[in-house]
């Protein structure tokens, strides 16, 4: 009850303005922020306990401190417990946002311009498009104008360095500017065009390659009449399809949300010159009880800022606070029939679809892990399993992986990566056991209900010793170990788990429904091992070939790399050419030529 009191006190001076309020538990941690028209009569909403739900009622108990702000009006109030809850994250905050900037195309400025994803600061010189939903939907618009323009999406350094043709040309994916295969002119018209398609002016676009593909075919240049005709067809078929679904969504997004029992799902659909450039799907837990119109105000106010708010944003529910968002932001509006209200329709059913996926595969991974109790002799049910696996070749850049599933479905959030201390050592049981126990000899350490090893009754019997070492107390619940291994036949799956004090294998179907989870636990371990061995393996070949040269220090080896782009250039590269890069000797550059053959 300290928090009331704490809330009560505050209230004989909490004014009747606008403002922002604050609540801190004991460490003087952020547990919610929130905003009101009017403080004091919001605050004494949580003085009346019997009127909150479970989670606000808890969060009320925590609170130690409480700090009140006013503002000018409640649409400051608004913008304040905006920045402050993107800022914080507090603890009981409904929380949208994600720590990723929006991709962008960029078509730089260069003399031969190239088209990449962008994502960050804008600082290179060019025009940028977007931003996009995801970073799928950027990938697909660039191989699509690839495929249309031939523009080239390699590096300055690649591109310098090129003395013919890459797979890209041969593919026709590229017109290869970089050795002349296409003039200057003819590129930058190339460039103009995709310039013209990403702005919206598709149609006048086709007019304009309908036109040179007829004079091209009368003055008998039938290759560039097939190039011209090859164009206008795909571009068609884009601009066909888009025109269907983006009929007066210019510069738009589409926002519905379905929600079911204490469980919601917020789809997107995105519009920006007149094209439909993706679709984003967010999930969340209801937990305070919140109406659809509460939610959306916290998603849009949460997910929009100056660089990707679009001219019109389209909901299926008006949200809480329209008008504050409208001035702060942009145009909302709920349509009520045409074509508008059709795409919200789609929007809201693509919604409850994916919630009914979600919830369907969260009710069978926790169905599963229920059926997993009884066969490892638990007497409750299992909800978190921590998997662990080595990936090294013969000792040398060793890591290991530790994936976590819980009942609903891998949790990447509290993956973990290890790089293995002991070098060239190529003891897998001697690698377990020192990444078993940097884990877990934290008597901090949350332990989950089962912890499972990548491998046979050796490794098994590696979890065990570094088990024994800990010391539990009365309160700690010990976890079950045990391991999981590939049988004789491991193209047919027949995987065998071993736990600990048992000699035998659990009797688990080879086609059951959970021996496929476990599996999928066991494969999603080894997957998060192996790309971090790789990720290591490539840094490790790059120190290698460059650090073992004399004269090659970290700026040297900087400045050849943003040269060239890689250690593989450089070696293809004359003494020549290497001398030209900033820093770089004739008789270093020979050196560098030498050693890397």
């Amino acid at each position: 009850m300290d928090g009331i009191k704490i809330i009560q006190k505050q209230l004989k001076t909490a004014p009747s303005s606008a403002g922002v309020y604050r609540m801190l538990n004991k460490n003087g941690e952020v547990l919610y922020v929130g905003k009101a028209k009017n403080l004091k009569k919001r605050l004494i909403n949580y003085t009346q306990p019997e009127r909150l739900v479970k989670r606000i009622r808890k969060m009320v108990f925590e609170t130690k401190k409480l700090i009140m702000v006013e503002t000018p009006n409640e649409q400051e109030a608004l913008l304040l417990e905006i920045n402050l809850i993107k800022s914080l994250k507090p603890k009981y905050n409904v929380i949208f946002m994600d720590d990723s900037s929006y991709p962008y195309i960029l078509i730089t400025n260069e003399k031969s311009p190239r088209i990449l994803s962008h994502r960050g600061a804008k600082k290179d010189n060019g025009k940028y498009y977007g931003p996009y939903p995801s970073a799928d939907s950027v990938y697909k618009t660039i191989d699509m104008l690839e495929r249309i323009f031939k523009l080239r999406t390699c590096s300055a350094s690649y591109f310098k360095n090129r003395t013919r043709p890459c797979l890209k040309y041969d593919i026709k994916r590229c017109s290869a500017p970089c050795v002349g295969k296409i003039s200057k002119e003819d590129y930058n018209l190339s460039i103009k065009e995709a310039h013209s398609f990403l702005s919206g002016k598709g149609n006048t676009l086709q007019k304009t390659i309908q036109k040179r593909m007829l004079l091209a075919s009368k003055e008998q240049r039938y290759e560039d009449a097939t190039i011209e005709r090859d164009k206008l067809k795909t571009l068609t078929s884009i601009q066909t399809k888009g025109k269907t679904l983006s009929q007066g969504l210019k510069d738009s997004d589409v926002i519905a949300i379905y929600l079911k029992q204490n469980d919601f799902c917020i789809q997107g659909f995105f519009y920006r010159n007149n094209q439909h450039i993706g679709n984003r799907t967010w999930f969340g837990k209801n937990y305070e009880n919140l109406p659809a119109e509460e939610l959306l105000k916290i998603f849009i106010s949460q997910h929009y800022n100056k660089d990707n708010t679009p001219k019109e944003i389209i909901t299926s529910h008006m949200p809480n606070d329209a008008e504050i968002l409208k001035n702060i932001l942009t145009n909302i509006a709920e349509p009520q029939k045409g074509h508008k209200k059709d795409i919200i329709n789609q929007a809201l059913f693509n919604a409850k679809q994916s919630l009914l996926r979600k919830i369907s595969q969260q009710t069978s991974w926790a169905k599963q892990l229920a059926e997993f109790s009884p066969l490892l002799g638990s007497d409750h049910s299992i909800t978190s399993i921590e998997t662990f696996d080595i990936s090294n070749i013969s000792g040398t850049n060793a890591v290991a992986s530790m994936v976590v599933a819980d009942k609903t479905g891998m949790n990447k959030k509290k993956y973990r990566k290890f790089s293995i201390k002991q070098s060239n050592t190529p003891n897998d049981y001697a690698m377990m056991e020192e990444v078993l126990t940097r884990r877990y000899n934290n008597p901090q350490t949350p332990y989950p209900d089962v912890v499972m090893v990548d491998g046979g009754k050796g490794h098994l019997a590696v979890l065990i010793k570094v088990f024994n070492k800990i010391k539990f107390t009365d309160k700690t619940k010990k976890p079950i170990l045990c391991a999981i291994s590939k049988g004789k036949e491991r193209d047919k799956g027949y995987e065998k788990i071993w736990q600990q004090g048992k000699d035998k294998p659990l009797n688990i179907e080879f086609n059951s429904p959970l021996i496929f989870i476990l599996q999928q636990i066991r494969d999603e371990s080894h997957r998060f091992a192996i790309n971090f061995h790789r990720q290591k393996r490539a840094k490790s070949t790059v120190k290698s070939a460059l650090d073992s040269i004399a004269g090659i220090g970290a700026k040297r080896k900087k400045a050849l790399l943003l040269h060239f782009g890689s250690v593989e250039e450089i070696k293809k590269s004359t003494p020549a050419e290497i001398a030209r890069v900033e820093g770089i000797s004739k008789k270093i550059a020979e050196n560098i030529y030498d050693s890397l053959r």
